[in-house]
């Protein structure tokens, strides 16, 4: 077979752009759209999902056509953020929500969420079409990508320039115009700032610096999906905590729980909603890192930053007596946190399972192994050799053990 030709221009894709997006740019280049692009270049019919899970026979041909390397091409769409941003594309997976957005906690201890479990969920994806982009980086009318985090419920505001993502209208892919022209960009404020740039981080790195040390991106974006759920939770399982919701939404200027009386999953919320949740999780992690509220969740103390120690004026420093450390305390600690890391990341799964199956050879009792790993919500398929073919398979996940990645 004779291998497809390279196009001799096209423009290079943008950090974080949508595969829709830069496909528009390319067709544009050839004054043509996007459909007769696909069809008599590509060889392709009308692609509904190039930003969720594009054809591999589709990419191949792009990088043939381009020079792009595959894996890059598949990082413009959301089949290469798994298993970063969200576990998995199937929507059909049992206990899918139970297991990534309840495992961790931060304003509110776990006890005091009730754990819920829905058919048919993906993190992140909304029910409803997003169209928000940042001003100044489409001011240029020549060149206009839209990236892809700007489809889902993920940002606020603009990581690069500091103001506020603006609705616009236009076709998938492409840009066409604001919906108010006359607006100018606003400058978000720096809690809704810092906490995109952040999200920002996560998407292009590996890792998310927090106060207290960095953390994975996985990690990350489970973090805020938790809060965001715990924002949503009725004050009556709050308990004591429930002054600390109630000034998180006060300081924000929202209604509780953004006018929410049933509880529904953050992806199928009104996009009005959604924005209003998004400030009020920027608002918490500002009033966390303040110490505007106290945070009684297990993770919240990646938020805060180390206690000082040490000389803090010229006075002489009292020895204090060493406690004793409990070594099987420490242990246990460190194998709750190494399994907590599995259940999401298929790297910490499989060294762990390594760990656990020492000096075991029998298939029985690997069998039986396997099945406690399963019980703990570990994914059966983290266990195999499959190894991840995305953006972000290169990178190691933090071991939850220690700093190091």
């Amino acid at each position: 077979m004779k291998p497809a030709p390279r196009w001799p221009l096209h423009p290079a894709p943008k950090e974080g752009e949508a595969l829709s997006s830069w496909l528009n740019r390319v067709a544009a280049g050839y004054r043509m759209d996007l459909c007769d692009l696909l069809e008599h270049d590509l060889g392709h019919g009308p692609v509904d999902d190039l930003d969720t899970a594009p054809l591999l026979s589709l990419l191949t041909v792009l990088s043939q056509r381009s020079g792009i390397e595959l894996e890059r091409l598949r990082g413009m769409s959301l089949a290469g953020w798994v298993p970063w941003l969200l576990d998995s594309l199937d929507d059909r997976i049992p206990a899918a929500l139970e297991t990534y957005a309840f495992q961790f906690s931060v304003l509110l201890p776990r006890r005091n969420r009730k754990t819920r479990s829905i058919t048919r969920w993906r993190a992140w994806l909304p029910s409803q079409p997003i169209q928000r982009a940042c001003p100044v980086c489409l001011s240029d009318p020549a060149d206009q990508p839209l990236l892809l985090a700007w489809k889902l419920p993920l940002m606020l505001s603009c990581p690069l320039h500091g103001c506020w993502l603006e609705s616009y209208w236009g076709m998938p892919g492409r840009f066409l115009g604001w919906k108010n022209a006359d607006a100018a960009p606003r400058t978000a404020n720096a809690a809704i700032a810092a906490m995109d740039r952040r999200t920002w981080q996560a998407l292009t790195t590996e890792y998310v610096a927090l106060p207290r040390r960095r953390v994975h991106a996985g990690l990350w974006f489970r973090l805020l999906r938790t809060l965001l759920d715990e924002l949503n939770t009725p004050l009556s399982h709050c308990g004591s905590c429930s002054a600390s919701i109630r000034h998180v939404w006060e300081c924000c200027g929202h209604p509780l729980r953004a006018g929410q009386s049933l509880w529904r999953p953050y992806e199928i919320l009104a996009p009005a909603v959604q924005l209003q949740m998004l400030e009020a999780a920027a608002t918490a992690i500002a009033l966390i890192e303040s110490n505007g509220v106290s945070p009684h969740g297990e993770q919240a103390a990646l938020f805060l930053m180390e206690p000082q120690t040490g000389f803090i004026n010229d006075l002489p420093v009292k020895e204090r007596k060493a406690q004793p450390v409990d070594h099987w305390r420490e242990a246990a600690k460190a194998l709750k946190e190494a399994i907590a890391e599995a259940r999401h990341n298929r790297e910490t799964a499989r060294a762990l399972f390594a760990l656990a199956s020492h000096g075991r050879r029998d298939p029985e009792s690997l069998g039986r192994l396997r099945v406690t790993f399963s019980q703990e919500g570990v994914p059966p398929e983290f266990l195999s050799h499959y190894v991840p073919n995305g953006p972000f398979a290169f990178l190691s996940m933090n071991d939850g053990l220690s700093d190091k990645f």
